[in-house]
């Protein structure tokens, strides 16, 4: 049976798992953070755009040999991305062009190199098979430290990234919506562990993600989510639970209210908060009952937000779409947990 390996597979992995790619192409994984993926340009889809410490990495990935054609590709896209720098809608770092193929000739890295293109060859054996070994590794959602950031409402971050995608500064953002710069500070920092923005040389910049979230919201509302950008956002935590402590004890308060249902439904306000800190290993560090307080306040609106559950009359019930997240989240750690141990 004839090799078969589609372009899809090499992206899913190298976009889920950066030490792969870093490997590749030989930096430090700490520094790489993923941008965007299939970002739609003028000239087409480009496949992967990361930010590497001062830089932005075009990755373009072909699962095949080098082909000529892919020169006038990457630069096309090249231009675009300098186009979006100049209207302050991207990173405005300096790009460096990557191709990589599964095969190339001394000539082909030659052609590459006059065009400033770096050409390097992988192994989609090496990409599977390392991707595979890490998975099974994996079980660092056991270390995840939860934390607050003192935004109590996902609602909040609204008009914050509204500003942010025209254009604004966080600076600039304080005075117009008349904050404190750590209120602000606190609401980005919520928003890049939801995936919503990146930052570089400290300043902000919405992902794709990001740009999606903002463009689903209400412009009649300045402090509260929309339906569809409820959506977004529920579906990003359930696909993506161990991507951030926020993530992650968003699911912990809804697995709270899920356990704790087995005795008596609907969940005690006050049942959920001892159980929840206790679950998210905080007991050692909110010690005082305005800090538990404080924080199941929060996340508990975060998973109402979300339409995870519901609270009426100080009870939590867990709605349809609470169901199916725990669900993923306890297929998800599950597998990991599994896989570990081997």
């Amino acid at each position: 049976m004839p090799d078969f390996i589609s372009e899809k597979v090499i992206e899913d992995i190298l976009s889920a798992d950066k030490s792969i790619l870093a490997d590749i192409l030989s930096l430090q994984p700490t520094g790489l953070s993923l941008v965007a993926r299939q970002k739609k340009l003028p000239s087409g889809r480009l496949d992967l755009l990361y930010l590497y410490e001062n830089e932005l990495l075009l990755v373009e990935l072909k699962a095949d040999a080098f082909r000529p054609e892919t020169v006038s590709q990457i630069n096309s896209y090249l231009q675009d991305l300098k186009a979006l720098q100049e209207q302050h809608k991207l990173i405005g770092a300096d790009i460096r062009k990557v191709v990589l193929v599964t095969r190339c000739t001394p000539q082909d890295i030659t052609v590459c190199r006059n065009e400033g293109i770096h050409l390097l060859s992988y192994e989609p054996e090496f990409v599977l098979s390392r991707y595979y070994e890490n998975f099974k590794e994996l079980s660092y959602f056991l270390q995840i430290q939860s934390g607050d950031y003192g935004v109590v409402r996902l609602g909040l971050l609204k008009l914050t990234l509204d500003l942010l995608s025209a254009g604004e500064d966080a600076r600039e953002i304080c005075r117009l919506e008349e904050r404190s710069s750590k209120t602000i500070a606190n609401r980005l920092a919520v928003a890049a562990q939801l995936g919503l923005v990146i930052k570089y040389k400290n300043e902000y910049f919405l992902t794709d993600f990001g740009d999606s979230i903002v463009a689903a919201g209400d412009p009649n509302v300045s402090d509260r989510l929309s339906e569809r950008q409820t959506d977004l956002l529920s579906d990003f935590v359930m696909d993506n639970p161990f991507y951030s402590s926020v993530t992650y004890t968003i699911l912990a308060f809804l697995e709270s209210v899920f356990v704790l249902a087995k005795n008596t439904y609907p969940v005690p306000k006050a049942s959920v908060q001892d159980y929840f800190v206790k679950s998210v290993g905080k007991t050692g560090t909110w010690k005082t009952d305005k800090a538990r307080e404080t924080a199941s306040y929060i996340f508990a609106n975060y998973a109402c937000e979300l339409e995870f559950v519901a609270n009426v009359n100080n009870h939590f019930y867990i709605a349809p779409k609470g169901i199916r997240a725990i669900l993923v989240l306890q297929l998800n750690r599950s597998i990991r947990l599994i896989e570990s141990q081997q």
